[in-house]
């Protein structure tokens, strides 16, 4: 079976399952950690395991799946509160653990890359659900599948001129530009059933400035982690999407998209 094949399949398994999450905020919650849980247990299975620290690993994962769960439930108003108190029990319990002065320095930087990366990024989805909607998370969500799908498909069919990195060899600016394309006419759409039949008031000028975030923002979001596979010489950080690869590999750019979409709408709101 082809690559693209499977790449569809594994998104139309995956994706009616992850667009029902969005029904409520409980159910949005647990969708968040979950993601969460599954890829970090791929960046720190995929750098660390090498180390046999199963135990400290363990308790990496459930830290950082624990962030979006207590923030959601406990913590909306005191993030950073939440944020340093986990970074501080996860370097301590590091330092208690991690004997050798050559291997601490990935322990804590591997840490704090799934915290932040991945934990953090990922839980603005919380209010962005809570503060503008479940159509507009639902949106920011599927304006990466969105992009990741047009730019594929354009860089596939039409991708001559690549982009200047060691790190992603094989994207071109055909496929980026055709991506934001492809997003702002997707976006624009989107609006206007919205806007037709759930009643909302988004401008519809918002696409272009979706369009944009989602090019470049999952652009080097996924350049991001391509380089850090690069440097322990992964394809794929896991296998959870056949087609995709792992989990981590299927949301790395909307890692960076999330938060930007958020800030955009706080700042005009």
């Amino acid at each position: 079976m082809s690559e693209t094949k499977l790449r569809l399949i594994s998104a139309f398994v995956v994706a009616p399952f992850v667009v029902a999450c969005f029904i409520s905020y409980k159910s949005l919650i647990g969708l968040v950690a979950t993601i969460v849980f599954l890829s970090s247990s791929e960046l720190f299975y995929s750098t660390l395991m090498k180390y046999k620290k199963m135990g400290l690993i363990i308790l990496y994962i459930s830290l950082v799946s624990f962030f979006p769960v207590a923030f959601g439930l406990w913590f909306i108003n005191k993030p950073m509160e939440l944020l340093s108190a986990i970074f501080i029990f996860g370097i301590t319990i590091t330092l208690f653990s991690i004997k050798e002065k050559n291997k601490i320095m990935e322990f804590y930087g591997i840490f704090l890359i799934a915290l932040i990366y991945i934990s953090m990024n990922l839980s603005f989805f919380i209010p962005l659900y809570a503060k503008h909607g479940a159509a507009i998370a639902l949106l920011t969500l599927t304006l990466s599948w969105s992009y990741d799908s047009f730019a594929y498909f354009f860089g596939m069919s039409l991708g001559k001129h690549k982009l200047p990195s060691v790190y992603s060899p094989n994207k071109s600016y055909e496929g980026v530009i055709g991506g934001i394309f492809g997003t702002i006419i997707y976006s624009l759409i989107y609006f206007i059933i919205i806007n037709s039949i759930f009643q909302y008031n988004v401008p519809y000028w918002y696409s272009l400035v979706f369009g944009f975030i989602t090019g470049v923002l999952d652009t080097f979001g996924d350049l991001f982690e391509s380089s850090i596979k690069r440097v322990y010489g992964l394809k794929h950080m896991g296998n959870f999407m056949p087609g995709h690869g792992g989990m981590l590999d299927r949301i790395d750019g909307l890692l960076f998209v999330v938060p930007v979409i958020y800030i955009f709408l706080e700042f005009l709101s």
